[in-house]
């Protein structure tokens, strides 16, 4: 840990002193890919900044598609301290924890075009050497938005079944995340796929009042299957937002999947979250009035 950010900190102080480019931060933000197609490391960066805040998501090379390392905090750094970073930004840093590794990304503008450095360090103690690489990207050619995603972090780990006020939910410290009712078995059901796939990731679309919900693993689809669950299969190419009878669905063929009223706009947000992360089964606990669902691949 010490040594990942020592080297970082190094290659972020000598760029700082020897590039001379300034970018204002939408010269940053968007979508971009490798200029090399044949790339093994890093296929693309989805740069986004809300309110000052700055975030970055990144994608290395794995088959049969780009594994996604989900979404994180990233920091843009000025020429000096008194420099307005949004104006006059000199290079955008973010860490990505991937378990068996920590890679810190140093990004920085190139003409209209961005230099991303990346320190991968090893945390597996599998005697691999920590290394380090450079590409170039390019503004993604007629890409739209990226997704904006509304995911809260947890640890499985620490996830528990608990009675709080004679109701069955599942917390993660004093942290209440699904509520069960008097349904203590579908709790525990529950509690049993989130540690079965180790999902950390509970996510969102329409909050305070969501019209979907879906969990992740580390920013990428919970994947495999485990004995005993009740999913219903589909294929993700052929669903669609449709209007039934005056209520916006996702629809797969004739059969309708998930119904989200009058609110359009979150249906077809839910379609693009599906077709991001390949779902390809919708499963369930407890139907026909499930307490609890997730999807994955």
């Amino acid at each position: 840990m010490k040594k990942q950010f020592l080297v970082g900190a190094i290659a972020l102080f000598v760029l700082l002193c020897h590039s001379s480019a300034f970018a204002a931060i939408g010269q940053f933000t968007g979508s971009w890919q490798n200029i090399d197609s044949n790339t093994r490391g890093v296929t693309k960066l989805v740069i986004s900044e809300n309110g000052g805040k700055v975030s970055l998501q990144a994608w290395g090379k794995c088959h049969p598609q780009d594994c996604d390392w989900g979404k994180v905090p990233a920091f843009l750094y000025a020429p000096s301290v008194s420099s307005n970073p949004m104006q006059n930004g000199r290079a955008i840093s973010a860490m990505f924890d991937k378990g068996f590794s920590q890679t810190l990304l140093i990004v920085r503008p190139s003409g209209n075009r961005l230099r991303v450095e990346v320190y991968t360090h090893f945390t597996d103690n599998s005697g691999r050497s920590d290394y380090t690489s450079t590409y170039t990207m390019k503004k993604s050619s007629g890409g739209g938005a990226a997704i904006q995603e509304d995911c809260i972090g947890f640890n499985p780990n620490n996830a528990k079944v608990k009675n709080i006020n004679g109701s069955w939910k599942i917390v993660d410290g004093s942290h209440w995340m699904f509520d069960f009712g008097s349904k203590r078995s579908e709790a525990l059901a529950a509690l049993r796929v989130i540690r079965h796939y180790r999902m950390n990731q509970s996510c969102f679309v329409g909050r305070p009042d969501p019209s979907f919900q879906y969990m992740l693993v580390s920013g990428q689809a919970p994947q495999g299957g485990m004995p005993g669950e009740d999913c219903v299969s589909f294929n993700p190419n052929n669903v669609k937002v449709k209007n039934v009878n005056g209520s916006w669905k996702i629809v797969d063929g004739n059969h309708w999947m998930f119904d989200f009223g009058s609110k359009k706009a979150e249906a077809d947000k839910a379609l693009a979250i599906i077709k991001k992360y390949g779902f390809n089964k919708s499963c369930f606990v407890g139907r026909p009035d499930p307490s609890f669902q997730y999807m994955r691949k």
